[in-house]
């Protein structure tokens, strides 16, 4: 089953509702319609600081070798006080990007730039 939106459930209820009751909840969808309208999609400073250093570590990476996470701590001075879960994270949005694959070995994870 798939989930249901606030606009979804507004349409339902609409389909059952009063004729008195119609214009409340067009008014209401209105309303709804009005803050997904205002709502921000650009990235927000840390997220634009995690862009930054994702790019930095793929810069630092070299084509064909395997990287751990803790092999890439040691590429950028940067990272040297960053946490495992945080040099993750930059790696994800390059995995994301298509721009590094990751492997795993004997439950080990590698890292290499395409």
């Amino acid at each position: 089953m798939e989930k249901l939106t606030k606009r979804d459930y507004f349409n339902r209820i609409l389909s059952y509702a009063h004729e008195e009751d119609k214009p409340f909840l067009l008014h209401e969808m209105e309303l709804l319609e009005k803050k997904n309208a205002s709502r921000s999609t650009k990235p927000t400073a840390k997220q634009a600081a995690n862009i930054s250093l994702a790019s930095a570590v793929y810069n630092a990476m070299q084509a064909g070798t395997a990287y751990t996470v803790s092999g890439i701590k040691e590429l950028l001075p940067e990272l040297a006080d960053a946490n495992p879960q945080k040099v993750t994270g930059l790696l994800r949005i390059l995995i994301k990007g298509g721009q590094i694959d990751r492997s795993e070995e004997k439950g080990k994870a590698y890292f290499t730039k395409i």
